[in-house]
């Protein structure tokens, strides 16, 4: 079910080792992260950034929790029964059945029953402990390799760079436990039922291989020494991709064992990645940013819209074309052949996210929460 991502980054702008998953500290500040979202006649009009459709129904999230769904022969939307009231930026199934939601204060959402109920896996407490413990066996692990006799000055620089990395991390860590959770997760990929990664700020990158049962700290895999947010990732069926802050661009064709560096287009931020129909990836972000490449990331080519408003989302079309949305009500269409016109939703509202429905009609997200537009072809310019 993997289409397009957007990050909680670009939402921000646009509005102003593995571990169990099942600690619930009694921490006031962070009541939110145990809050059951509230159930709300208007929730389709709260923020929603994300949406994504299985063969059965949509499923849109955003601010306080809410997740709505509506059925596939159903104009109604219904909300679901949510476990948290944090701030969720991204969802993504891996069949009709089996979803995940991620956001704010370290939340990881699992449901398996197509969105209509949800589990919490994961939170920031639990997250904390996590990388606690994966950054004192890094550390230690460091320390014995620059124990080592054998080594020549550049293998012993690099070490030394990575064990003060691994300490800042560490000292983070521990202030954070301190302090209570603050890092957002920003992007969910659900490679299969079991498999799936999640991203998000200051380099955070998590996998699990077990249906989110547990976690494993993917952080150190990538070469990100500045901890920018990682704002997208993506898979081709044979490459991963992430993207974020500053032009981030890696890639990995070992299933995410490592992850290599890209060279960039752009040097501002990406806020999401799409893979089209014919295998070419795409990679958006601010001041209308929209790149595209036909050879798994090694060369881009730049696509220019008449408005240079943040893209926040490109999907499919039926007809091999592609659509692109972002701040401002822009609505973009690519056809197959290249062809590009532009219209503007009449609530001049920021987008964030897309679906289109059997009918041709297209659902958005975003600022103003569930809004439609008839989908459009290209048409003549007056």
């Amino acid at each position: 079910m993997r289409r397009t991502r957007v990050c909680a980054s670009a939402v921000a702008l646009v509005f102003s080792c593995a571990a169990s998953a099942q600690q619930t500290p009694v921490v006031d500040d962070y009541d939110v992260i145990y809050a059951p979202a509230m159930v709300a006649p208007e929730a389709t009009t709260a923020v929603l950034t994300e949406i994504d459709a299985t063969t059965e129904r949509a499923v849109a999230v955003g601010d306080y929790g809410v997740i709505v769904t509506r059925d596939k022969n159903s104009s109604e939307w219904q909300q679901a029964e949510v476990p948290t009231s944090v701030f969720l930026t991204s969802v993504d199934f891996a069949n009709q059945d089996i979803g995940w939601a991620v956001g704010h204060h370290g939340v990881i959402l699992k449901t398996t029953d197509g969105g209509l109920t949800w589990q919490r896996q994961l939170d920031g407490f639990a997250y904390i402990e996590l990388q606690i413990s994966f950054f004192e066996t890094y550390v230690n692990e460091l320390e014995s390799r620059l124990a080592n006799d054998n080594l020549d000055a550049e293998q012993e620089a690099d070490l030394e760079f990575m064990l003060d990395e691994a300490l800042f991390q560490l000292d983070n860590a521990v202030f954070a436990q301190e302090e209570g959770p603050t890092k957002p997760f920003l992007d969910v990929l659900a490679l299969s039922k079991d498999e799936l990664y999640v991203s998000g700020a200051y380099g955070a990158l998590l996998y699990s291989n077990d249906g989110g049962e547990s976690w494993q700290i993917h952080d150190t895999r990538v070469e990100n020494p500045d901890g920018f947010h990682l704002n997208a990732l993506q898979s081709d069926g044979e490459m991963l991709y992430l993207a974020g802050e500053a032009g981030q661009l890696f890639r990995s064709d070992d299933a995410g064992a490592s992850w290599d560096v890209l060279d960039s287009p752009y040097y501002g931020s990406f806020f999401g990645m799409h893979v089209d129909q014919q295998k070419r990836l795409w990679i958006y972000g601010l001041r209308g940013n929209i790149f595209v490449s036909d050879d798994q990331g090694l060369s881009f080519t730049q696509l220019k819209l008449d408005d240079p408003v943040n893209i926040n989302t490109a999907i499919d079309a039926p007809d091999n074309g592609l659509y692109f949305v972002g701040n401002a009500g822009v609505v973009a269409y690519l056809s197959a052949t290249g062809e590009l016109q532009e219209r503007t939703h009449q609530s001049g509202a920021a987008l964030t996210d897309m679906v289109i429905n059997a009918d041709g009609q297209l659902t958005l997200v975003g600022q103003r929460g569930v809004l439609s537009m008839p989908s459009f072809a290209l048409t003549e310019k007056e």
